[in-house]
């Protein structure tokens, strides 16, 4: 009497493989398998199923009626099978973005221009939010952020030092030769005691007129543009040092503190061990290429 259970999916498999090339000597070599366990495979399936599927004759095998059907339809199940698995693997493979969560200054001056080498150096691939304050470790939201640490480190998060914080004021070079005394000092409601803060480490003040902006970020961008003299870290002007486009008076000065990079803890993820590694070492490289040293002007 037929069985009405499902038949075993390897039994199957080894029919439809048999079925399509028309020989168990062929089926076998594709299943990697000996021609006496197609054959076996094969005759258990036709028991099991109360019905032959193959005539013998003249030492070759035929497909039956009910054996046609069968192979037909097994040949559209099988193949969406294998579709079904490709496109699963292929997505497994693929890893989600490393999603970072960046200080807003450092993400726009430093980290997104890197992306490029980043990408060549570790083979990461990033999705960045500038941003400050609270972090969402919640799964799906934020991997990793990186913070200067001028706020207590909240309990359950895993803080990682990745570098000093080094401040020094920067300017446009043109415009060195009107007295830096008498250009104007720019200050960000972001970053309102990085001023007085250096000059009080470095005994050095600056006596000209004070123009605020809303943003560190844009006081920067301000010198950078001639408008006037400001207080940045070097991590977020290295470059533009290095190509000539500011430049920087006094050098730099540790002002205490520290860059870091939080997760939540008892985390473990080697994409962001690599994105550390690489992150300490360009944020190192600032300081070990000479950049924190004072050019000869000084006020």
């Amino acid at each position: 009497m037929p069985s009405k259970r499902l038949p075993n999916l390897g039994s199957l498999r080894v029919f439809e493989a048999a079925a399509r090339k028309r020989s168990f000597v062929a089926a076998a070599v594709e299943l990697n398998v000996t021609h006496g366990a197609i054959s076996k495979q094969v005759q258990a399936l036709e028991r099991e199923l109360g019905t032959k599927l193959f005539e013998r004759r003249n030492r070759g095998i035929f497909l039956t009626p009910q054996g046609h059907w069968l192979a037909g339809r097994l040949a559209i199940v099988f193949g969406e099978l294998s579709r079904t698995m490709d496109t699963f693997l292929a997505n497994a493979s693929t890893a989600a973005p490393l999603t970072v969560s960046c200080e807003s200054t450092l993400c726009l001056r430093f980290l997104i221009p890197a992306l490029t080498s980043l990408k060549h150096e570790t083979d990461l691939d990033i999705r960045v939010f500038a941003a400050g304050g609270p972090i969402d470790f919640r799964p799906g939201y934020v991997d990793v952020a990186v913070r200067r640490d001028d706020f207590e480190i909240p309990p359950g998060v895993r803080a990682t030092w990745l570098a000093d914080e080094w401040m020094g004021p920067v300017m446009n070079p043109l415009i060195v030769n009107k007295g830096v005394q008498t250009i104007p000092r720019l200050h960000s409601e972001s970053r309102p005691n990085a001023w007085g803060n250096w000059e009080l480490t470095t005994g050095i003040k600056y006596a000209g007129t004070d123009i605020l902006y809303e943003h560190f970020f844009l006081a920067i961008q301000a010198a950078e543009a001639g408008q006037g003299i400001a207080l940045a870290s070097i991590h977020m002007v290295a470059n533009e040092l290095e190509a000539g486009r500011l430049i920087a008076p006094n050098g730099f000065t540790r002002d205490g503190s520290n860059y870091v990079a939080l997760r939540p803890a008892g985390t473990d993820d080697e994409r962001v061990d690599a994105f550390l590694d690489w992150f300490q070492l360009r944020l190192g490289s600032n300081v070990k290429d000479g950049l924190c040293h004072s050019n000869s002007t000084t006020p």
